[in-house]
């Protein structure tokens, strides 16, 4: 006789039958499995790029009330380059008390996580559990996704916006009532273009879907969501000039101005290396850190091996999923090549490796019908043992900057002509009169540590170009700055034409490489004579002036704290 208060024995266990694991469950373990993987090779150091400091500058902005606007440039313009979803959701991160730089580093590790998630769940409703934990594994130790966990970009949000549209829409195919699985895939179709500009693709392949499906009422109702949000985005766009990835898309090069704007062979010529590129090095490197010929190798397979499957896929069905892959593709290959990297293809990983596994499998069924499994083992191994020995590496490179941080601060682990450009960003903002503005290589940065507005010099060696942009914006500063070559190629270039236009403020660093702070000399005449080449210019000092009389007081750099939201009120 049983106790009472004890159920009944499930029928299930009665028959020695087990109960199947709840896929929620398995989900959890994956996402548990990433985070072990992912957390010991966080790097605490802030990223040295400006697309970092970019978006917390953006996200400061909106907390403060200032709106979205460029609040790092003299202009105060408003931003009209990164669509505004992932600053608001940085804004919101500090809006709840997030203040380390490293905090929002896990906010991307976590976005990340979210996305394997969902490839594992996708990949696994789509073929099974063999190929799901094979694609997400290599996934998982992959220097592209490694990366991308690092540094605060808005990328992790749209791998993981755009891997849960391909699941809402998958799932819509294989449910009794589609209508909320193809809402939700809309939906998040549309956020993934206010995360960046890359999601047109998305939205493109969701629309041509709804299309091919006789999904008409949606189909209407999708273009209307998406266009009316982003034509007020264009129009907010249009009103503070063009959009910079317009102008910037047809430029030759982003980065060199002076060489004009792209035409057609130039955009052929644009797509061709960039085929090479990402075929040859990017996304194999994405995925190992092979290099040389066996790299090349690795991106020929995975990329025959990819088209293979997506071939045999489309001669069934097209789904969101076929579409997306081929325009996504090629919107990467039409863009600026010196934009090219592993970054841009992170959403292309995941659907790029279950193609090339679904080919293996298929092929390997066609020698015979136990080979599938040691073939996908055997392929899973090739990419894995060197990728896990790069994590080993990241995760002894992360602890190695930790001891840096702890004893030198946030920026310990950077070379020293960065570590100078630090110093030179705190000893501005903590001696120019308010209202002032720099001349700086990396702006966003510069205003992220010191509170000071600040501009990218022109990439020009031409002194009227110079002094007319510090004119009609104001900057009375320039750092001429050893981050890399373009301080002295550029800024350097002007001081040697005209020594008499600079004065001397500090220098910063020691030895003869050292970063320099001058002042521009508003209406400075030519005294006459000419520079020896090679000859030592020796600046005159800056007037007293140029300098607060008072120094502001900064708070010490620390990997705990933001340094703008730390910043004392001006």
């Amino acid at each position: 006789m049983t106790r009472r208060g004890r159920g009944k024995v499930p029928k299930a266990e009665q028959d020695g039958i087990k109960r199947p694991v709840h896929p929620a469950v398995i989900l959890a373990v994956v996402a548990l499995v990433h985070l072990a993987i992912a957390l010991p090779a966080l790097n605490p150091a802030p990223h040295n790029g400006g697309d970092n400091a970019g978006y917390l500058s953006l996200a400061y902005s909106l907390t403060t009330g200032a709106g979205y606007v460029e609040a790092w440039d003299p202009a105060l313009a408003p931003h009209t380059k990164y669509p505004p979803l992932y600053p608001a959701l940085l804004a919101g991160a500090m809006g709840l008390g997030a203040e380390a730089w490293i905090t929002f580093k896990i906010l991307s590790l976590l976005l990340v996580t979210v996305g394997l998630t969902v490839c594992f769940a996708w990949v696994n409703h789509r073929h099974g559990v063999g190929l799901a934990a094979g694609v997400s594994l290599v996934l998982a130790f992959s220097p592209a996704l490694l990366w991308s966990t690092n540094w605060i970009l808005s990328d992790p949000l749209f791998l993981a916006l755009t891997l849960a549209c391909l699941w809402s829409f998958h799932k819509s195919e294989h449910v009794a009532v589609p209508s909320r699985w193809i809402l939700a895939g809309c939906v998040l179709a549309i956020l993934s273009t206010f995360t960046r500009t890359a999601g047109l693709p998305l939205v493109l392949a969701v629309g041509a879907w709804l299309g091919l499906a006789r999904h008409w009422r949606a189909l209407a109702g999708f273009v209307i969501a998406f266009a009316a949000p982003n034509l007020l985005w264009w129009l907010r766009s249009r009103a503070g000039g063009e959009a910079q990835y317009v102008s910037e898309f047809w430029m030759i090069d982003p980065y060199q101005p002076d060489l004009g704007q792209a035409g057609i062979g130039d955009l052929a010529a644009r797509m061709l290396e960039n085929l090479q590129g990402y075929v040859l090095v990017h996304i194999p490197a994405g995925l190992s850190p092979w290099s040389g010929g066996a790299l090349t190798a690795l991106g020929l397979v995975v990329m025959a091996a990819a088209l293979a499957g997506w071939v045999a896929r489309i001669r069934v069905r097209w789904t969101v999923v076929e579409l997306f892959t081929p325009i996504y593709f090629g919107l990467i290959l039409l863009w600026p090549a010196v934009w090219s990297g592993d970054r841009f293809a992170l959403p292309l990983y995941p659907l790029m490796l279950f193609y090339a596994g679904e080919a293996l499998v298929r092929e390997a069924k066609r020698i015979d019908a136990r080979l599938p499994v040691a073939a996908g083992v055997i392929a899973v191994a090739a990419l894995l043992v060197p990728s896990m020995q790069s994590w080993g590496q990241a995760v002894s490179g992360a602890n190695s900057c930790r001891s840096f941080v702890r004893q030198g601060g946030p920026f310990a682990c950077y070379s020293q002509g960065f570590q100078q450009f630090v110093s030179a960003a705190r000893w501005v903002g903590e001696n120019v009169p308010d209202g002032s503005a720099v001349f700086s290589r990396k702006p966003r940065i510069f205003y992220t540590l010191s509170g000071v507005r600040s501009r990218t010099y022109p990439l020009s060696a031409d002194p009227e170009r110079f002094f007319r942009e510090a004119r009609e914006i104001g900057v009375s500063y320039v750092v001429l700055d050893q981050v890399d070559g373009l301080g002295g190629a550029y800024v350097g270039a002007v001081v040697r034409d005209r020594p008499w236009a600079f004065c001397g403020l500090v220098g910063v660093g020691e030895g003869d490489v050292r970063t320099q702070i001058l002042g521009i000399i508003e209406g400075a005449v030519d005294p006459g004579g000419e520079v020896s080449p090679g000859s030592t210019i020796r600046l005159a000092p800056c007037s007293e002036g140029m300098v607060r009389p008072n120094p502001r007081s900064l708070p010490a750099y620390s990997a705990t704290r933001l340094p703008l939201l730390a910043l004392p009120a001006p």
